[in-house]
């Protein structure tokens, strides 16, 4: 099986890009399965980091572009933000299964616990995540979200810093009733800390990464592709339809 994981940003850097694929690649072949190989392709012209609403519609044209350039090379294809940005116009255009990181993550968070929390990068995020929330139809299930006040690109930069900042926000989510907390940003997810975090609180941390690559493995082996609306009926005269 073949999976590519969409980097939706782009590093001007050749140097950097390079190093952080080969880091990026070797998490996400270890959260695969072992028949998995899974490719990662970067965006150009966009944002460093998706850290805004603004980021991710700037994002959406360039990740439309790239799965329906690169649809007969996959079985599946994952867009690696836990906004979700442009999954389902990527659908629209494709025959495949793809992925975002936010919804998988908040599905699975249903399977572990009653309340759910997000640790987002900033406050910009949070509210951004409570939107996803909603349009999910699971604010019955969502403690909240929590700002970590440290940007995107930072999280793996120091990463004893991270993990008190997210202990200590973890805390919080769980006096909200969380018991369950989801990490809402894959370059947190990238560094790791999910699993010590999981320790230290005693409830189940969700890596969205993880779990948006075993969705996307799901998926193909269970011969399933997100539904596609169909082109709308339009009534004529006579009462009949056409498309």
């Amino acid at each position: 099986m073949r999976l590519l994981y969409i980097f939706p940003r782009t590093t001007p850097d050749p140097t950097e890009r390079e190093a952080e694929h080969l880091r990026r690649r070797g998490v996400l072949q270890r959260a695969a399965s072992s028949e998995t190989v899974v490719d990662i392709r970067e965006l150009e012209g966009c944002p460093r980091a998706i850290e805004s609403r603004r980021d991710a519609y700037a994002v959406g044209p360039a990740i439309v572009a790239v799965a329906e350039q690169f649809e007969r090379e996959y079985d599946a294809m994952i867009v690696g933000c836990f906004g979700d940005p442009a999954v389902d116009g990527a659908l629209e255009g494709t025959t495949l299964p793809i992925v975002g990181c936010g919804l998988p993550a908040m599905a699975a968070a249903l399977l572990l616990g009653g309340q759910f929390a997000v640790l987002s990068p900033s406050v910009a995020s949070a509210a951004h995540v409570r939107d996803l929330v909603m349009a999910a139809g699971l604010l019955d299930r969502f403690a909240g979200a929590i700002p970590l006040g440290i940007g995107v690109r930072e999280f793996a930069a120091d990463r004893s810093r991270t993990l008190q900042v997210i202990t200590e926000s973890g805390k919080q989510a769980l006096a909200r009733g969380a018991d369950v907390v989801l990490l809402g940003c894959l370059s947190l997810a990238f560094t790791g800390v999910g699993d010590e975090l999981q320790e230290r609180l005693g409830v189940p941390v969700v890596n969205p990464l993880r779990i948006a690559v075993r969705t996307a493995e799901m998926l193909v082996a269970a011969g399933l592709t997100p539904r596609r609306w169909p082109a709308p009926r339009i009534l004529t005269d006579s009462g009949h339809s056409r498309r």
